[in-house]
């Protein structure tokens, strides 16, 4: 009976663990859509009070109150708030976030080209950024050798303390300027030359890839540091187990969440910084979109921009809490 009891014990252990996790993964996405909601109220609202003369903007000082009055009626700015935000939270559900009070065309076309240059910059950075914060992070916290565990570990500090625009004007004055080997701004489509493409993108890639890759490594070096002493870990030494694979099945495995969850964290900070590294290295993307709206007190596009750079960031948040349930690095026990 004994033994009985001990096999089904054993038997249901993982099916309660993947019940807790997938409860866990649904709930995580389903908290997404009451947040975006509660963004979207923010937003507006912040948009709609911070307004200030949009016809004025729009059609100029000297338009007659007929042009004012169609230009309300058109973008319902005579109606209540309520009803403006319901009208426009509609649109938004369909893909419409109306039409720009400057040019007069489509949120949604404006944005849409700087938002695949902003996409593939903080794409490009979240890829650098995990490669080389966990990978350094690993090799600092085995601390082998111990002048490189050491070199990586003051690396990190001075990363995380240098500002953005500072590394880029750097990056800017040695490979732009004195050595002429990458060019020094611009944005080339990826589907009109790949070379060009990649050479264009690599030293904004950099700068904002450098301060999260450095946090990364940071509290990466801190968790395998600490794993690599775990009874487990020297059990498995003892009994001869290769060093590669302690590395990485018991001590890698265990020490991700932390960084993991470090990452998600900067994707947010990541997602702010591009528009400061594009106006560095003068890239045609969300930024730059967005700054000149605030300018022209264009409210529909600041609002797209700031839901886009909202969704980008509540997605790559929810990528990474289930990157870490399907790692079982973060459920609790069964």
């Amino acid at each position: 009976m004994a033994a009985e009891l001990r096999h089904t014990r054993v038997r249901r252990r993982p099916a309660g663990r993947g019940r807790q996790r997938l409860r866990l993964a649904v709930t995580r996405i389903l908290l997404v859509f009451p947040i975006l909601l509660a963004v979207s109220v923010v937003i507006f609202a912040a948009g709609r009070l911070t307004l200030n003369n949009a016809s004025i903007s729009a059609l100029g000082f000297f338009a007659t109150p007929e042009a004012k009055a169609a230009f309300n009626a058109r973008f319902h700015l005579n109606e209540p708030l309520v009803t403006q935000y319901l009208l426009w939270l509609r649109g938004v559900i369909h893909g419409d976030f109306g039409d720009s009070l400057i040019t007069r065309t489509s949120v949604a076309a404006t944005l849409k080209s700087g938002f695949i240059v902003t996409f593939t910059l903080a794409l490009g950075a979240i890829a650098i950024a995990t490669v080389a914060g966990l990978g350094l992070g690993t090799v600092g916290g085995l601390g082998r050798p111990r002048w490189l565990a050491r070199l990586i570990s003051s690396g990190s500090l001075f990363g995380v303390s240098t500002p953005q625009f500072w590394v880029g004007l750097v990056l800017l004055l040695i490979f732009a300027v004195r050595l002429g080997v990458l060019p020094g701004g611009g944005y080339v489509p990826f589907t009109q030359d790949p070379s060009a493409f990649f050479r264009s993108m690599l030293l904004p890639w950099v700068t904002l890839a450098l301060a999260p890759a450095c946090v990364v490594a940071r509290v990466m070096q801190v968790r395998v540091a600490e794993e690599s002493v775990k009874p487990h870990v020297l059990t498995a030494r003892s009994l001869g187990v290769s060093r590669s694979r302690i590395t990485r099945h018991y001590i890698q495995r265990n020490a991700l969440a932390e960084p993991l969850t470090v990452l998600g964290i900067q994707v947010g900070y990541m997602l702010g910084g591009a528009f400061l590294v594009e106006q560095v290295f003068n890239l045609p993307g969300l930024g730059q979109i967005a700054l000149t709206a605030v300018r022209e007190s264009d409210y529909p596009v600041v609002q797209a921009a700031a839901l886009y750079t909202t969704l980008a960031f509540l997605v790559v948040s929810l990528a990474v809490d289930l990157l870490l349930l399907l790692l079982d690095v973060r459920a609790g026990t069964p």
